[in-house]
């Protein structure tokens, strides 16, 4: 049984137990009729065990024989099923003799529990007509009444306060929350107008209009406590006439303060087998997988919307909590039970506090002399930052890339041929399950250029950067040139990964609308540059040992700012590979300091403080909303979000997301890239030891270091709550998917002991040996 559309019940099938001292063929026709009708059917020979074969189950209906006392005694049964726990739900029937109703009345059998009685007939149609008017008469009412009795139980015990009136607004039930708060009693107020614990507001003929339409009104109410004092609190309410023209209700959903509900379906994942991991308890400390795991399918369905929508309602309770965020919490708490003014005052302070630049100045207006220019001039410059944008106004989704030229639009110039097996392989490049190792191998360790021209046409960037394709093509061939192959975990593979889980998510709705060409091609370049020239090694490493790189960027976003450095000096080195070159000067400096902007948010010292950022813009409240309402849904409208500085931010999430995407992989590539970077820090603290340097990561000790240790610790720290607020943003299910099947995979190599990379499956075992061989030979 299960809600159907409309709220109502439809039902899967029901269980029918049949009593019968031994086989005839009135006891065959019940079973043949009950089978046509889809019921389970379980019969009982034994008078001594039905009792315990109905109590361990509870059927809906149960038939007992009685034609005659002397082998089964049928109202004897029927009194001991009466004083069951399931008793109120089951209808019993008592098969008869034809002759019965001549000698008898049914009364007795009645009073022994029986709801009605049946006489014996070989006739099969008749019998399913019989049980289908037990189904439709008695079965169906009583589970209807039995649902109705939880569903009770369950208004009693939800936290918020619940509130039934009827058309008039006079009470009908409020649940025991509503009790505890107000200090009333059900039986005190049942009867009377709401208006014993409301205040009349001028929301009255508003919410009156909505109900009679079959709206739901959502806004804020004043409760009143039995000692007199008011209380402000949101309310939701909705109207139902439960299919009746007698009775129409109207309930009331009222929300205290500091209380929130929460609803987890828990589904069977499914593994890359296919084989459902049934039964098993969700291990680990991560708190969402204790929550079970998603299947793909259900997550991208309709009904998976249910799921999103508690997903996104669970992002304010992530286990990271910034300064900010209590700030943001506590004002709106305020703002909660604050008047109209204060509330709008409140918004105010809101949207400056989710601002990026709080500590950067700004110019008061009419404080500097139009008079004096040069004053103005000075302190302008002073105080600007010197990569700040050049317009402060957003460029409009339609507007294209100001290119330099004629501005009629240039053909595009065929993509360069790839081999046969090459090509195969990229027409899945914009699959989640791209097989990035696949493409290293064929292109002899070259994917950056193979699968950047595939991306960078897909998105049409020769066309937004005035460029020709054979541009792109020198550039990646630079590009990947001065990615180090003897890396294991920093290369060019890294760069082409990256870049082809940023051109996933741009591919989802919510970019896609939010983001304009420009944007989509400064992802794709940053992404494909973020670890360029990149050591082998952490910018802690490179302080530690006073590298050039360190001393140049004085100890801070080492690395990050190298990248960012090299990706702008190679390109603009020459104008064969210079793909800004066609762009006008004002859309070369968007376009730059977006792609420094992403770059340097991969530094992960600002983790948190970007995720938390992100947390608080994402679930800012719909300031459209009557009274800041909205289903959590609604608020990620594109039109909302659509401001400069939150679409930088999405950016920045999202090349985060990529950068660290490794988890969220299938479990083949998920485990190379684990051994890979294992491999790197690895050598890193081989050098540390060697040198006699700080050892940065000392737990990565090759002799020593559990790799799924790492693996679990890395999930739930960093990449758990980033991907489930990422997934929430830009639904793509497979991320949630992967990540929680990958999980289980650590936690079970972790119990069985295993802490090596040769102990884990193997795939690419010789890679280390073959980049070595490789850049030796490139070295002669």
């Amino acid at each position: 049984m299960g809600w159907g559309r409309g709220g109502k019940f439809f039902f899967l099938f029901l269980k029918i137990l049949i009593g019968f001292p031994k086989d005839d063929p009135i006891l065959e026709n019940l079973i043949q009729a009950s089978e046509k009708l889809g019921y389970e059917c379980t019969t009982c020979n034994c008078p001594e065990t039905i009792v315990d074969v109905y109590s361990q189950v509870g059927h809906d209906i149960v038939i007992l024989d009685n034609r005659n006392v002397k082998y089964l005694d049928a109202p004897a049964i029927c009194r001991k099923i009466r004083r069951s726990k399931w008793n109120r739900k089951s209808v019993v029937v008592a098969i008869v003799k034809k002759s019965y109703f001549e000698d008898s009345y049914c009364l007795p059998l009645l009073n022994a529990g029986f709801n009605r009685c049946l006489i014996e007939t070989p006739n099969v149609g008749i019998l399913i007509n019989e049980l289908t008017e037990i189904e439709h008469g008695e079965v169906r009412p009583r589970i209807s009444v039995t649902n109705a009795n939880a569903l009770y139980i369950a208004l009693s015990k939800c936290k918020d306060l619940i509130q039934v009136t009827d058309d008039s607004f006079n009470l009908l039930f409020v649940n025991k929350a509503t009790e505890n708060f107000l200090g009333i009693k059900n039986e005190d107020v049942k009867g009377k107008p709401i208006s014993e614990i409301h205040q009349t507001t001028d929301h009255h003929n508003q919410m009156t209009y909505l109900l009679s339409r079959g709206k739901e009104w959502e806004g804020s109410v004043t409760c009143i406590r039995k000692t007199g004092e008011p209380i402000p609190l949101i309310c939701r309410v909705v109207s139902s006439s439960l299919n009746s023209r007698y009775l129409k209700i109207i309930i009331e959903v009222i929300f205290p303060p500091n209380i929130t509900n929460y609803i987890f379906i828990e589904e069977q994942p499914v593994s890359e087998t296919g084989i459902t991991f049934k039964d098993q308890p969700p291990r680990g400390s991560l708190h969402s997988i204790r929550k079970g795991s998603y299947d793909v399918k259900s997550l991208a369905s309709d009904s998976g919307q249910s799921i999103r929508r508690q997903s996104l309602a669970k992002l304010n309770s992530l286990p990271i909590e910034a300064p900010i965020t209590k700030i943001i919490t506590l004002l709106y708490s305020v703002h909660e039970q604050s008047s109209g003014h204060v509330q709008l005052q409140i918004e105010k302070v809101l949207d400056i506090l989710r601002s990026t630049e709080l500590y950067s100045p700004q110019l008061k207006e009419n404080r500097i002399r139009m008079d004096d220019p040069i004053t103005a001039d000075l302190i302008s410059a002073l105080l600007s930052q010197g990569n700040a944008a050049t317009s402060t106004t957003r460029r409009s989704s339609n507007d294209s890339a100001n290119i330099k030229g004629s501005g009629t639009s240039r053909p595009s110039l065929p993509s360069i041929n790839a081999p046969g097996q090459l090509s195969s392989v990229l027409e899945q490049s914009l699959d989640w399950e791209f097989d990035i190792f696949k493409l290293e191998e064929l292109s002899n360790q070259r994917p950056l250029v193979w699968l950047g021209m595939n991306l960078l046409c897909h998105f049409n960037v020769q066309d937004t950067l005035g460029c020709e394709e054979k541009t792109l093509m020198n550039w990646l061939t630079v590009v990947e040139m001065h990615y180090h192959s003897i890396n294991t975990y920093h290369n060019s593979t890294h760069a082409a990964d990256v870049m082809q889980a940023s051109a996933c998510y741009l591919k989802r709705e919510k970019l896609s609308e939010l983001l304009d060409p420009l944007d989509m091609a400064c992802v794709l370049i940053a992404a494909c540059c973020h670890d360029i020239d990149h050591p082998g090694k952490s910018s802690i490493f490179l302080c530690n040992s006073n590298h050039d790189l360190a001393i140049l960027y004085n100890d801070q976003s080492v690395l990050e700012s190298h990248h960012a450095a090299m990706t702008f000096k190679l390109t603009l080195a020459d104008d064969r590979v210079n793909i800004f070159k066609g762009l006008e000067r004002d859309t070369y400096k968007v376009a730059r300091q977006s792609i420094i902007d992403m770059i340097l948010a991969t530094e992960m010292t600002r983790h948190f403080e970007h995720l938390a950022k992100f947390v608080n813009v994402f679930t800012k409240p719909d300031p459209k909303e009557e009274n800041g309402g909205g289903s959590v849904g609604d608020l990620l409208d594109v039109g909302n979000f659509q401001t400069q500085e939150n679409i930088a931010l999405a950016k920045r999430m999202l090349i985060k997301c990529a950068d660290v995407s490794n988890p969220t992989r299938p479990l083949k590539q998920c485990v190379e890239w684990a051994k890979r970077i294992a491999e790197e820090y690895f050598n890193q603290t081989d050098e540390e030891k060697a040198n006699g340097l700080p050892v940065v990561m000392p737990m990565f000790d090759r002799s020593s270091c559990s790799i799924p240790k790492s693996q679990i610790g890395f999930v739930d720290f960093i990449i758990n709550d980033m991907m489930e607020a990422w997934d929430s943003f830009i639904e793509l299910p497979e991320i949630l998917y992967y990540l929680r099947s990958n999980y289980q995979y650590w936690k079970e190599k972790e119990e069985q002991g295993v802490t090596s990379i040769n102990e884990l499956y193997p795939f690419n075992n010789n890679r280390i040996e073959l980049l070595k061989e490789l850049d030796e030979s490139k070295a002669d």
